[in-house]
């Protein structure tokens, strides 16, 4: 089964098969949109060589002039068709395992196709497809250059004060070069590893999770670094070590990197970041949109308010100057500009701020949440001052020192719920209390 962003097991959910006639599909509905040229990249998955030529021959079959990037990160490819203003696509499965591929359709200003089209372009690969004429297929080009003018329009964006020296983790993804060469443009001393593309995630997993880094840990103190940074797969989403190479929640993250790194406008902030966060970057003169979990729906928000950047806790950092979607390289760059700015070590810089307590609980799950959202929102009103129900399997609860979220994704059937509590009651009370009344 295929889920979001097309993304499932290769050789099984995703075929050459599937690819080419997804190709043709997509072709079919950009050339309705007026456009006839497509930029293609991908990650070093070891599917990634064979699924992207059978999408790339798809949509040429169907009628596209495909322009060949060969492998970037996924903010390059998207900033690519921004500033270009043609659609492109990102074959990756992003922090998934190595078994896993996808496909990111973005549209000519970035923004990765939203639920309707996915949904639409699945049904239509399991109907008869009916192929354009011979004499009407496109091309198949090289496209080269992109890196280095990706590259430009960053270093552009960051402002650093001094230079650092950072260990740098892209776990053997798209990340590479592009984080060294970008860093050391902006005179940053990088260290790298797992630095060798590795389509089989070797050194580490895709997805860089703290339990997942102690190399980086080590390789920090090791060098004497200032910080350490990692990527995922696709270097979309990033988490950063201070000097002692302690994990640093990426709410610290998004507060320091918009004290020298941004200036004051709308943002748009998933309703996962702390409460702490937000209220830091309100009293820095920022105007937040609450949003949903996923860069599709946060990416509409950002052209809706005109947003001048977006986060997620889990380390999707976006840049509307770019492109609409989480972009780690550019964190990178952006990261270790702000940290020049202070005076003083990461972890004295991360010490001086509040602490964030949240609890998180995922939940393998089968069953609905909208059978129990009544439930869950009567629960919550009777504690909680602002009740929102952001979707309808998104239920957020808070006051002015505790928040909880209850939610369940459109694309699986997990339960993800979140709490936040400075207060007398610990967070963990909050949880238990929402899983006893859905679990029973």
């Amino acid at each position: 089964m295929l889920l979001y962003c097309f993304r499932g097991i290769a050789g099984k959910d995703l075929t050459p098969e599937v690819m080419s006639k997804l190709g043709g599909i997509a072709a079919r509905h950009f050339s309705d949109e007026g456009y006839h040229e497509i930029f293609i990249a991908g990650d070093y998955r070891v599917s990634t060589p064979a699924l992207k030529t059978a999408l790339m021959g798809g949509l040429a079959a169907g009628g596209m002039t495909v322009y060949d990037l060969g492998v970037l990160p996924s903010g390059a490819t998207a900033a690519w068709c921004r500033h270009t203003a043609r659609p492109g696509c990102m074959i990756t499965a992003s922090h998934n395992p190595p078994d896993w591929n996808g496909v990111q359709f973005m549209e000519p200003d970035s923004h990765i196709w939203w639920p309707e089209l996915e949904n639409a372009a699945k049904a239509a690969l399991a109907r008869p497809f009916a192929w354009p004429e011979w004499h009407e297929a496109g091309a198949i080009e090289r496209r080269e250059g992109v890196l280095e003018q990706y590259i430009d329009w960053v270093a552009a964006m960051a402002h650093p004060a001094g230079s650092l020296k950072v260990v740098v983790d892209p776990g053997g993804g798209a990340g590479i070069p592009a984080a060294q060469m970008l860093l050391e443009r902006l005179g940053m001393e990088v260290v790298m590893i797992n630095g060798t593309p590795d389509g089989r995630f070797g050194g580490r997993p895709s997805e860089p999770r703290p339990e997942y880094l102690d190399e980086l840990s080590r390789a920090v103190v090791e060098h004497g670094a200032d910080m350490g940074i990692a990527f995922d797969g696709d270097a979309d989403r990033i988490v950063t070590l201070d000097e002692t190479g302690t994990y640093v929640t990426p709410d610290y993250t998004i507060d320091l990197l918009c004290r020298t790194q941004r200036q004051p406008g709308t943002i748009v902030l998933n309703v996962g970041v702390s409460l702490h966060t937000w209220d830091a970057l309100e009293g820095m003169g920022f105007t937040i949109i609450p949003s949903r979990w996923g860069q599709t729906f946060i990416a509409q928000l950002i052209k809706d308010h005109g947003a001048v950047f977006s986060a997620e806790p889990d380390g999707h950092f976006g840049y509307p100057e770019l492109s609409l979607r989480g972009d780690a390289v550019a964190s990178a760059a952006l990261l270790t500009s702000a940290l020049t700015h202070e005076a003083r070590p990461y972890s004295e810089i991360i010490a001086e701020l509040p602490e964030v307590r949240v609890v998180n609980d995922r939940i393998e799950w089968d069953d609905d949440f909208l059978r129990h959202a009544d439930d869950v929102q009567a629960w919550m009103e009777a504690r909680f001052e602002n009740v929102q129900r952001v979707h309808d399997r998104l239920l957020m609860a808070r006051n002015g020192d505790a928040k909880v979220i209850a939610r369940q994704s459109p694309f699986d059937s997990t339960l993800r719920l979140s709490a936040e509590s400075y207060g007398e009651v610990h967070p963990q009370k909050y949880l238990d209390e929402v899983k006893a009344l859905i679990l029973g």
